[in-house]
């Protein structure tokens, strides 16, 4: 099935022009999940003396602040596509439900009908492929894995 979306030229205008905010949410993530595996390994380590504790007391400060800088990112980001309901795929960091529908039960999708007629009838359109989340981990050159057996 093929979906009409005439709202989709807009959304893009605006997602191209919100990617260096995009990028530093993006970051600010990767920050904190640093943040978290590094807290994890400090106190899978079991010494928790006063500067250990002191040390954790800080990350979780910092996380804290980190999380509210980005809240109001997040804010602003959804803000630039529509004040009220923020990006038309989007909830957050997440596919919103139209999002959703559209890449599970579209097989193609565009902003006008015309558009296709810009492809040759002889063109076949193909899905991408779908990724969960341990793939997309996996596929991303900056992952380490840890070999670790607690038991």
């Amino acid at each position: 099935s093929a979906f009409v979306v005439p709202e989709l030229e807009d959304e893009m205008i605006t997602f191209e022009q919100q990617i260096p905010l995009l990028r530093q949410i993006t970051e600010l993530r990767k920050l904190r999940e640093e943040m978290s595996i590094l807290a994890d390994n400090i106190r899978r380590k079991g010494e928790m003396d006063r500067e250990t504790k002191h040390v954790l007391d800080e990350m979780q400060e910092d996380d804290v602040a980190i999380k509210e800088k980005m809240g109001e990112m997040a804010e602003r980001w959804h803000a630039a596509f529509h004040p009220i309901w923020g990006a038309l795929f989007l909830a957050g960091y997440q596919d919103s439900r139209f999002g959703f529908f559209v890449q599970n039960y579209a097989c193609l999708y565009t902003a006008r009908a015309t558009n296709l007629g810009l492809a040759s009838t002889a063109r076949s359109f193909r899905t991408t492929s779908e990724m969960l989340p341990h793939d997309k981990l996996l596929g991303d050159s900056n992952t380490e894995l840890l070999e670790y057996d607690p038991w």
